[in-house]
């Protein structure tokens, strides 16, 4: 039977392990790190409660453990599955560990969607040829890591020097644009009382956490 996959702890959590989805969690040492796993037979079904239950155990664990690196809905593995896909990346998982350690995650979303044009069509970008090898890097790097767009600039004065690490998630098919912020855990309450005079005079901005840092552990598996 295989292992379904919930999270990598950076230490045996505290307390007990409890319940996954249906039965009890184990952990699997691996690479630096110990999975959070339960034996499941099949991917769990995509329904909200089994996506909740999901999140349910990872915010559990969080809550036990100094560093978690959540791992993505789904995440079903063989057991020699398990090795090989940790194999040879210590490295890249202590370095994710060492960002999101005593650290929690907070989401900002901004009201209205999608900007459309007159008529409801899409708008798209224009494309212009780089003029130069270096403007092609320039490009090439706004693309990787996109800055967020004027919606948000209100976060920079008001919350963001309080986040260790922010990332802008642009919009997808299945994705909302989103502006994640990285949060020390001895600082939740200062960005919460920022966060909250920063509602009232941007109100189409919103704000949801903490949670554990979703949006900065690495793929992993």
């Amino acid at each position: 039977m295989a292992w379904y996959v919930f999270a990598l702890v950076d230490q045996v959590p505290s307390g007990a392990a409890g319940k996954g989805l249906t039965g009890a969690l184990s952990l699997r040492k691996v690479a630096g790190a110990f999975l959070v796993v339960e034996r499941r037979a099949d991917v769990p079904p995509l329904a909200f409660s089994t996506l909740k239950k999901h999140q349910d155990v990872v915010s559990r664990l969080a809550k036990h453990v100094p560093a978690i690196l959540p791992v993505r809905f789904g995440t079903l593995l063989e057991p020699a599955g398990l090795e090989e896909a940790v194999d040879e990346r210590d490295e890249e998982i202590a370095e994710a560990f060492d960002l999101v350690r005593g650290r929690v995650q907070f989401t900002w979303r901004a009201g209205g969607g999608r900007r459309l044009e007159a008529g409801g069509r899409k708008r798209e970008p224009r494309f212009e040829q780089p003029k130069s090898g270096a403007e092609y890097l320039r490009r090439a790097a706004r693309a990787a890591s996109p800055a967020p767009p004027a919606t948000f600039r209100p976060l920079r004065v008001k919350v963001a020097p309080l986040a260790v690490r922010q990332r802008y998630q642009p919009w997808t098919a299945t994705l909302p644009e989103a502006v994640y912020h990285l949060v020390a855990k001895s600082d939740v309450r200062r960005y919460n009382a920022a966060a909250a005079a920063l509602r009232k005079a941007s109100p189409l901005l919103a704000v949801t956490g903490p949670f554990p840092p979703y949006a900065f552990a690495p793929e992993i598996l």
